[in-house]
């Protein structure tokens, strides 16, 4: 989110429950929703962390050209498209899956950056060793966990 803000788009923030909501308009969200309702007028880049019939709904939402980019499934639904759903007149909407494994250095290095300078905050919501690694997958797997989970690594010696 904080990177479209950056970037100088339209921000609307979807969450869960309105609990899962605060913070969210002071990190640059221009509107805060709880699911997709609200939502009036179609988007041209949904991020869906839930899938199932939201991820459906999203699809709807979209512009001509638009892209929903599927990068996680916390509902554990299945998505089930109406037959003839995914066609549209038009320029083509498009739906693509986060797995980019090119080497993220560079982008590392942008992000680390924009910390520095106070442009993007890594919002932490948990932190712990390593060793806890099942914990932390597990609270984000809950959804317990209202940022980024940080593992502490000791060097060693």
């Amino acid at each position: 989110m904080q990177l479209a803000v950056l970037g100088g788009a339209h921000v609307v923030a979807s969450v869960g429950s309105a609990g899962r909501a605060e913070g969210l308009a002071e990190l640059g969200a221009h509107e805060v929703v709880v699911g997709l309702d609200g939502i009036d007028q179609s988007v041209d880049l949904i991020l869906d962390t839930v899938g199932g019939p939201q991820l459906t709904a999203a699809w709807d939402l979209l512009a001509p050209g638009g892209d929903v980019q599927n990068i996680g499934w916390a509902s554990g639904e299945p998505a089930v498209f109406a037959p003839y759903s995914l066609f549209s007149i038009g320029p083509a909407k498009t739906m693509s899956t986060f797995g980019d494994v090119h080497e993220v250095g560079p982008d590392l290095a942008t992000l680390l950056g924009f910390v520095a300078d106070g442009k993007l905050s890594p919002e932490v919501d948990w932190r712990g060793s390593w060793e806890r690694v099942t914990e932390a997958a597990q609270a984000l797997l809950d959804r317990r966990i209202a940022g980024k989970a940080v593992l502490d690594v000791a060097a060693a010696g």
